[in-house]
Order: structure tokens, then C-alpha cells, then sequence
């Protein structure tokens, strides 16, 4: 979430909700801080299972749509040792790029899906696109990138900062005489470096209102956590019961040949134990 609102400096954050007035739902409360902030979009992180899974909901109140993904696969910026490296300006704004794996490997929406997916991307451009002006705290300079792509039917989201070269210095401070590096047209080569936060999103179901309204689209291909792990418990469980079947039936026939302690079967004269004592 903080790195997040870094992201994003239009953005008003509400640290927490309270879940537990089952009567007014969330869509009565959402919308009604939306309406308290003058926000034209919400962004809403649902945790569930003690944290196990996370939930993201997209909606434009007060009528709508709305759409749910499942995020996983989350990274932020402290993490993979001393964190990512990278040097944004806080409050700076970015670039919302699509790459064209978008279209052609992300959600699979059926033959007469591009609409859903056209109502992604503009759901997602009004996320993270941050206004010229009007925004306090934020700097007009544009100094990173957002890259939205798609893979496996997936939406995947990384962030990278627009990085210039630039000349060596001494340690004195002065530069030393050694030339910038240049691209083609004469300007300095510019490279891009991941700063984070990158997570992945798979969507689940779109609404027509805000949280709320007839289902206009739902992904049938996807596999809830829940069944994920229900899965991997039979799994174990089925396991389990082969090898309590085998022992059972090892058992059995220890106990028809005699072998086993509390056999009632009488010895034969001729037994090895009988012979060899």
C-alpha cells in the first residue's frame, strides 16, 4: 500500500475499512468516501484468509463498473535484498505504456471480448495516469514508466524509471572530461530501470454498477485459492490412504502366514524359527 501511494501521488489513501457493518456492505461505504474525497475512481485491496490471498477491485462510482481481480506474484520495492535499484522523484508522474502482448496474450475474453478488455485498459489508465495539475505534493516532471503487459491470460504491472547517462565525476565534485554517452540522434541514451512495486492480476468477474449490479463478464477459466488448496489437501490425503491401504494389506498377509505376533494360526514343526531355534 505504500508504495503504492508513492506511485500515485493523486491518490487519498484510507488505511483501513470496516468490514464488520455487514449491512451496509461495501458498497455504501466505499462510495460514499469516494464522494467525501471527490475521487472519480476507487482502488480497493480485499485481504482474505489471514492475508493468504488478495483480492483488487477497480470501480468508478457512483454507477459503475466495477471490476475484481485476483493479484498475486507482488513484489515491492524492499524486497530481493537491498531493494530495486532506482532514484524517482516522489511525486513525479509517469507513463501508462501497453504493450502489445496486452491484446494478443493477455485475458482471454472470447470471440466478442475486446470490449472487456478496451474496459480494462481504461479502468487501469484511470488508475495510474496522474493529472498534469491540481494535485498537491506532485512535481511536473515525468520520470518513470508503467508497463502493463499480458502473459497467460494475465496482467502484468512493473514499474521502471527513465534513466539518463551521464557523465563520470571526480571526487572532488568535477566532472571529468570523459563525453556523455549519445544515442543516434545526438541525445543521451536513456535505459530504463525496474523500481517496483510488480504484481500480477487475473480478472475474475466485471460489474455494471459500483460494487454492485447485474455480472456483465466473468472468467471462466479461473481457479479460486480456496480450490487451489482444497486440491493439494486431497491430493495429500489420497496419499495417505493408499499407504495406510498398503500396510493394512501387508498386515493381513502377515497375519495368514503366521508371522505376525498375535496370530492364532498354530506353528509348524518345520518352520525355520522351529528348526534353528
Amino acid at each position: 500500500m505504500a508504495d503504492l501511494c508513492a506511485l500515485l501521488p493523486h491518490m487519498h489513501k484510507e488505511t483501513k475499512l470496516d468490514t464488520k457493518k455487514k449491512t451496509a456492505g461495501y458498497n455504501l461505504l466505499l462510495n460514499s468516501l469516494a464522494d467525501l474525497h471527490s475521487c472519480n475512481m476507487i482502488f480497493f485491496l480485499e485481504a482474505r484468509k489471514n492475508g493468504q490471498d488478495l483480492y483488487l477491485w477497480l470501480a468508478r462510482p457512483p454507477n459503475g463498473p466495477t471490476i475484481k481481480f485476483h493479484l498475486n506474484n507482488l513484489h515491492t520495492m524492499g524486497e530481493l535484498g537491498a531493494g530495486f535499484s532506482g532514484n524517482c522523484l516522489k511525486g513525479g508522474r509517469g507513463i501508462v505504456v501497453f504493450d502489445r502482448s496486452f491484446d494478443e496474450k493477455g485475458p482471454d475474453m472470447g470471440v466478442a471480448g475486446s470490449e472487456y478488455r478496451g474496459l480494462i485498459r481504461e479502468m487501469l489508465r484511470g488508475i495510474f495516469c496522474v493529472p498534469k495539475r491540481g494535485v498537491k505534493g506532485m512535481k511536473p516532471f515525468v520520470d518513470r514508466i508503467i508497463g502493463i503487459f499480458g502473459v497467460d491470460g494475465k496482467i502484468w504491472i512493473r514499474v521502471y524509471e527513465i534513466r539518463e547517462s551521464e557523465g563520470d565525476a571526480k571526487k572532488d565534485g568535477e566532472e571529468t572530461t570523459k563525453p556523455v554517452p549519445k544515442g543516434k540522434d545526438g541525445l543521451p541514451e536513456v535505459s530504463l530501470v525496474e523500481i517496483g512495486p510488480r504484481f500480477v492480476l487475473t480478472p475474475i468477474v466485471m460489474l455494471e454498477g459500483s460494487f454492485g449490479g447485474p455480472v456483465i463478464y466473468e472468467n471462466k477459466e479461473y481457479v479460486s485459492p480456496n480450490q487451489v488448496r482444497r486440491e493439494i489437501r486431497e491430493s495429500k490425503a489420497g496419499r495417505y490412504a493408499q499407504r495406510r491401504d498398503v500396510q493394512t494389506d501387508r498386515m493381513a498377509k502377515r497375519t495368514d502366514l503366521g508371522l505376525s505376533e498375535n496370530s492364532s494360526r498354530k506353528p509348524d514343526a518345520l518352520e525355520t524359527r522351529k528348526l534353528f531355534a
